[in-house]
């Protein structure tokens, strides 16, 4: 019954997990991130407005159904850094907030949570904040008789609201960074060679996330995923912003009246 955030036993509405495999001469490299709706007991009613308004349920109860939510992950994926990337301001500020006091009560050292909106510029700012904790997390690496010769020990949970948009936008740049690590460690990269530097691998690097975040995306709201664009040319357009816009009013129709209580 829950369209927004988790319900009492801690499963959220939205949660995906996507695993990026890359292979080169046998050997076969793996990295693994999930994305979530905020694991807060909240809901926004349809009302015909543009943007309904964020509604808090049971704030008493947060702490203990986050910790449940975290649970659940950190038994599958072991230590966990959750990428809160809504607005900081108006409704969404609220849960942005709500997010953070609540995982003050998450148990142990295994969890971090880090706020702030996305600015499509500054990409990189938030890497750097996340930075070490990829370091740490590791990846799959098999070399070519299967064995297994690097683990990934952590995992990072991104959020925004929907999950779609700019979740896609921050788990695209984090995908990157790590592939040119594996990249790196297998001796195809230099030390400062990015993908950027091939134009081949860094336009079907682009595609391949555009598309997993259109086909999320269209599964959720209906429409492919808003911001797009970023993802797929490394920039917005004026066509991507006419697309988002078209999208919106979609978006928005079937939300006031094809999805009812989905």
């Amino acid at each position: 019954m829950w369209r927004r955030g988790v319900d009492p036993d801690g499963y959220v509405a939205n949660f995906v997990e996507i695993e990026q495999i890359m292979q080169f001469n046998g050997y076969t490299a793996s990295f693994v991130q999930v994305r979530g709706s905020i694991p807060l007991l909240w809901q926004q009613i349809v009302d015909l407005t543009y943007k309904p308004k964020f509604e808090l349920l049971k704030l008493e109860e947060a702490p203990r159904v986050l910790e449940r939510h975290f649970l659940d992950l950190r038994k599958k994926y072991g230590a966990v850094l959750a990428v809160d990337v809504v607005n900081e301001h108006g409704g969404e500020g609220r849960l942005c907030e709500k997010f953070g006091d609540a995982s003050q009560h998450v148990a142990g050292n295994d969890f971090h949570h880090v706020c702030g909106h996305v600015h499509f510029d500054r990409l990189s700012i938030l890497y750097d904040q996340i930075s070490d904790f990829l370091e740490r997390n590791g990846y799959l690496l098999l070399n070519g008789k299967g064995e297994k010769m690097k683990e990934q020990v952590r995992v990072v949970r991104t959020n925004c609201i929907d999950c779609l948009d700019r979740t896609n936008v921050t788990q695209s740049m984090i995908g990157r960074n790590m592939l040119e690590y594996q990249l790196r460690r297998l001796g195809v990269f230099g030390a400062e060679e990015t993908i950027s530097s091939h134009p081949n691998l860094d336009e079907n690097f682009k595609i391949l996330w555009a598309n997993h975040g259109d086909d999320i995306s269209i599964q959720y709201s209906g429409t492919p995923a808003l911001k797009g664009d970023f993802v797929r040319f490394g920039h917005r357009t004026i066509q991507g912003i006419l697309q988002d816009g078209v999208n919106a009013l979609l978006r928005y129709y079937f939300n006031n009246f094809v999805d009812g209580t989905k």
